[in-house]
């Protein structure tokens, strides 16, 4: 900031704590050219006022001129590649005047596909419209694979606490097996191949076929919720889901002395979104529930459909959430087990994965336990937006 005409100038910030821009303008061009973020300026008509040597790098053409020309001339642009450019965020951001935010998988300058988030700031005029906007762009490639990880790694934890009642799942039709085995064997032994030995036979061999197919489905149950999570979006049945994780649950409800209470629309919709993501939510919010019911206690799952939105409910019946913590049960690494009994990183990772579906997931608090709300579009980005 100046001060009056011959005061010497002050150092350093001025009184109002705002930077004194009349000694950095000579650096501003090498200052924002040293950023490690691709930042693009363009004005109210949709023209480049500046663009960093990041942004030219990534996704732009060098040449002389490039300030003042249409930004869908001069720029490949990041947003929309192939459609028309009124298309984009930017231009959303001059017609709304609120700042917004994209996740995009676009390749970088080696062709190689890279994870970028974004950011679009409007700037207003003295008329109170949109003069510019700001779009700063940001390589979230390996935090991206990191949070991938994490999640993996905590479905992988759950795993480690439902291998003792998927032992049970499984070794239970595995008895079954041995048994019709055996009988097979001593009717093969006493060679009588009657009406009714062939009969039994039969049964038995519609025993085996029956009690395989019951160990498949756990492996697969299995396999859907150990997979990594970047697998692509489909459409999902969440109702399936659903029933799918009580499954991998009831051997761990019953060692706590939990009822599992499923209302399930049956005439819900099948969302867009990643399977795994939906089954991460679901085992997240669900082992928490019986794991909080430690003397038993009842745990119920709804899902309904709201017009374009649907909705699951996991509502428990044990202590509840201190309305001291509730703001904080959504940070990393926080939690409330014993130590070595949890890692603090489901519900982050819940709220994280909800979000990105363009979901959202709030916790209310019931007379007794703690209910935990999703809602998420039937048609939304599937995991890749936000």
């Amino acid at each position: 900031m100046t001060s009056d005409a011959g005061a010497p100038r002050a150092a350093g910030p001025d009184v109002s704590g705002r930077v004194d821009l009349d000694r950095v303008r000579s650096i501003l061009p090498s200052l924002i050219d040293s950023l490690a973020d691709a930042v693009l300026v363009v004005d109210k008509h949709q023209c480049v006022v500046a663009a960093n040597r990041r942004y030219v790098e990534v996704f732009g053409n060098v040449y002389v001129g490039m300030a003042g020309s249409v930004c869908h001339d001069t720029l490949h642009c990041p947003e929309a590649p192939g459609e028309a450019p009124a298309t984009c965020v930017a231009c959303d951001v001059l017609r709304e005047k609120r700042p917004m935010r994209r996740l995009r998988n676009l390749p970088d300058e080696h062709g190689q596909q890279r994870r970028w988030e974004a950011t679009f700031s409007p700037i207003f005029g003295p008329d109170g419209e949109v003069s510019h906007v700001v779009e700063v762009w940001r390589d979230i490639t390996e935090r991206t694979a990191l949070e991938s990880q994490l999640s993996h790694n905590e479905r992988l934890a759950s795993l480690g606490i439902l291998a003792a009642g998927v032992g049970h799942e499984i070794n239970n039709p595995l008895a079954s097996l041995m048994a019709g085995i055996e009988s097979l064997g001593r009717w093969i032994t006493r060679r009588e191949f009657t009406p009714e030995g062939v009969a039994e036979a039969e049964e038995i061999l519609q025993t085996l076929d029956r009690e395989v197919t019951r160990c498949r489905e756990t492996t697969d149950k299995l396999m859907l919720l150990a997979q990594p999570y970047s697998t692509a979006p489909s459409w999902v049945d969440l109702n399936k889901a659903v029933r799918d994780t009580v499954s991998l649950l009831r051997y761990e409800a019953r060692r706590h002395s939990v009822e599992m209470i499923e209302e399930l629309d049956p005439e819900l919709p099948q969302i867009w979104a990643k399977d795994t993501g939906m089954r991460s939510i679901l085992m997240n919010l669900m082992m928490n529930a019986v794991q909080a019911m430690a003397n038993g206690g009842a745990l119920r799952v709804v899902t309904t459909r709201s017009g374009s939105r649907v909705t699951v409910t996991v509502e428990d019946t044990g202590p509840g959430i201190s309305s001291r913590i509730a703001d904080r049960i959504w940070d990393p690494f926080f939690t409330t087990k014993p130590v070595g009994k949890g890692t603090g990183l489901g519900l982050s990772i819940t709220h994280r994965v909800v979000t990105r579906h363009g979901g959202t997931i709030r916790l209310e608090h019931p007379e007794r336990g703690a209910r935990f709300v999703v809602e998420l579009p039937v048609a939304g980005s599937g995991g890749t937006n936000v």
